[in-house]
């Protein structure tokens, strides 16, 4: 910095310096000088104080005038500059400077000028005190301080003087005020006044503010609460919150505003809970005030009661429950207790009964769930863990067919197993008429092996057969199309019971009486009916009655023109729907030589063979 006159006995000098050199896209939008001060550490303290750090914009000199803070003897001017960054940028550090000598016989300013808030805060008297040091040149001695005042930094009037090294200025406003000390000696000579020193008096509260309206606990929810009370000056907000009396967390609630009203809204607070609290406030100088203790009980949490599990199905159930307090029930369901699938419902807070029908899911799997509630704020509250279990979907299994031999009828037995409670149903038709379907059901529900037995099917002929059956909810399982075969049938009818009657036919009075029999009996399958016979003791039959061939199990053959009372040999001979031929023993009758009526002869066979 050129500063010229370099030496002066007057306090009139011009400043002059380079331009600076602003970073890459930047321009120089300030350039200050201060004389006497080193720049600050902060742009702001630059920018609070006009007058002593002096704005000369874009300029690079300052006309002939006379300089403030300067002294008898070596002088410094120091000159910064800033950018037109939206953050401009300042260093404290990046300054030039220029000395220049003062010789005059002026005293110089007073040192170490200080300002101190002393106002009465209680009172609203607003008071600076300022202190200071000796000048170190005294002029002619027989110094008077003179106090010069600014509202704004620019324009400064003198407030008083003393010629002590200190002074109490009444100010009339709590607010930004600067201040200008000039020595002042016996000659009426006067120094160059000081550079400025700023401060804004507010005074101190030695005391809380006092406690105007109580606190008041509203908008009590299961986690949430409001607290409220008024001081009667402005201080921030704290409550001390803990569930036993005089024992508090050590985080506490807390808003920083300065306020009179004052509200705190507790959160993360426990259902059913009985919480202990102070209401705390403290002022801008740091006294604090404390309520007396107070306590609130959170409203209970929405429950859930009574839950069970109805009409479980293969892939289906329904869950019911009792909700109370809540708006919202959130039913979460899978294969694990991670879930996986969620339901909702709304709900009244009213206690009410609810179900949840849940589709969908695997049959023979066992599931999890939780009803998880919510209450009017939308707070979430964890539930028990229930589980159930699908039924299994019917299945049949290991089907084997098994023809019984040495039956009368063609017989076969089928065994399966199931793995689940379910009838036995089979179902089966001949290949070659598929419309002749028939059932054969036992509802008995088992669970495991399973075993019916078909009969009166046809010998060497195509069945085609399915096993079914269904559990107690009406799920059936059916088994694939099995075809078989029946074997050949070669066992032939078993005759029992077997009755010969005789009577004559004709008149007594003439040759030409004849005799005749009736012969019974009894076959285990449908059968034709013959008689083989002949006379005498024999075993060879000469002769053969007229087969019926009506195949039935019970039979009756009537055999006339025999000669009276005449020894006769016979058998049975009943052949079947397989042409397997059945005879039974030889039976020996002699006829009969009395007449009777050979209706009733008939009649009196047929009582006996159908017992009626």
């Amino acid at each position: 910095v050129t500063v010229t006159p370099s030496v002066s006995s007057s306090n009139m000098y011009s400043l002059s310096w380079p331009e600076a050199t602003a970073g890459s896209g930047m321009s120089v939008t300030h350039y200050y000088y201060m004389i006497n001060t080193a720049p600050p550490s902060t742009l702001a303290t630059v920018l609070s104080n006009v007058s002593t750090y002096f704005d000369n914009e874009t300029s690079t000199s300052v006309d002939l005038k006379s300089l403030p803070g300067v002294n008898k003897g070596a002088n410094i001017v120091y000159v910064v500059a800033i950018d037109n960054s939206v953050v401009p940028n300042y260093s404290p550090s990046n300054y030039i400077t220029g000395t220049f000598t003062l010789n005059s016989t002026d005293p110089d300013n007073v040192g170490n000028l200080v300002s101190s808030d002393s106002s009465i805060k209680s009172q609203s008297k607003w008071n600076v005190t300022l202190t200071w040091t000796e000048p170190t040149y005294m002029g002619a001695g027989n110094l008077t301080y003179q106090i010069y005042r600014s509202g704004n930094g620019i324009s400064f009037s003198k407030v008083g003087e003393t010629v002590g090294l200190s002074y109490v200025d009444n100010t009339p406003l709590s607010q930004m005020y600067y201040y200008k000390v000039y020595t002042k000696d016996g000659a009426n000579a006067v120094s160059s006044g000081t550079n400025a020193v700023s401060i804004f008096p507010t005074g101190k509260w030695t005391s809380p503010a006092s406690l105007e309206s109580e606190p008041i606990v509203s908008d009590i929810t299961t986690k949430k609460a409001k607290i409220s009370w008024g001081t009667d000056r402005i201080s921030d907000s704290k409550v001390a919150l803990g569930t036993r009396s005089g024992e508090y967390s050590e985080e506490e609630f807390s808003n920083s505003n300065m306020v009179t009203n004052h509200v705190i809204n507790l959160t993360n607070l426990s259902p059913s809970t009985t919480y202990y609290f102070v209401s705390k406030w403290t002022d801008e100088d740091g006294n604090t005030g404390k309520s007396t203790e107070k306590t609130f009980v959170t409203d209970s949490a929405p429950v859930v009661k009574s839950a069970i599990t109805r009409y479980v199905s293969i892939d289906s159930a329904q869950v019911e429950f009792i909700s109370i307090k809540a708006t919202k029930i959130k039913l979460y369901y899978g294969l694990t207790t991670s879930f996986g699938g969620v339901k909702e419902l709304s709900t009244s807070t009213n206690e009410t009964k609810y179900s949840i029908s849940l589709d969908g899911l695997q049959d023979g799997s066992r599931y999890y769930y939780k009803l998880n509630q919510f209450d009017l704020e939308g707070n979430e509250y964890q539930s028990s863990i229930y589980d159930f279990s699908t039924l299994p979907k019917p299945l049949v299994s290991d089907i084997r067919i098994q023809q019984i031999k040495n039956t009368a009828d063609t017989t076969i037995v089928i065994n399966w197993n199931s793995n689940t409670e379910i009838s036995s149903i089979l179902s089966y038709y001949p290949i070659d008429n598929p419309s002749d379907v028939r059932d054969s059901i036992n509802l008995t529900l088992i669970n495991g092996a399973h075993k019916m037995s078909l009969s009166s099917l046809f010998p060497e002929k195509v069945y085609v057969l399915s096993v079914k059956g269904r559990d107690r909810i009406g799920n059936e399982a059916v088994s694939e199309n099995i075809r078989f075969t029946t074997a050949t049938d070669t066992r032939p009818p078993v005759i029992s019971e077997m009755t010969v009657d005789t009577a004559p036919v004709g008149s007594s009075n003439t040759n030409s009486q004849k005799s005749q029999i009736v012969v019974s009996w009894n076959t285990d399958e449908l059968s034709t009916s013959s008689i083989e016979y002949g006379e005498g003791y024999s075993d060879t039959y000469q002769l053969k009655s007229t087969t019926d061939y009506t195949l039935t199990y019970n039979h009756a053959v009537v055999i006339s023109g025999l000669e009276p009372s005449k020894v006769y040999h016979f058998r049975s001979v009943s052949k079947d729907k397989a042409n397997n031929t059945g005879y039974s023993s030889n039976t020996v009758s002699i006829t009969s030589s009395i007449s009777n009526d050979a209706t009733t002869l008939i009649l009196d066979s047929l009582r006996r063979l159908f017992n009626f």
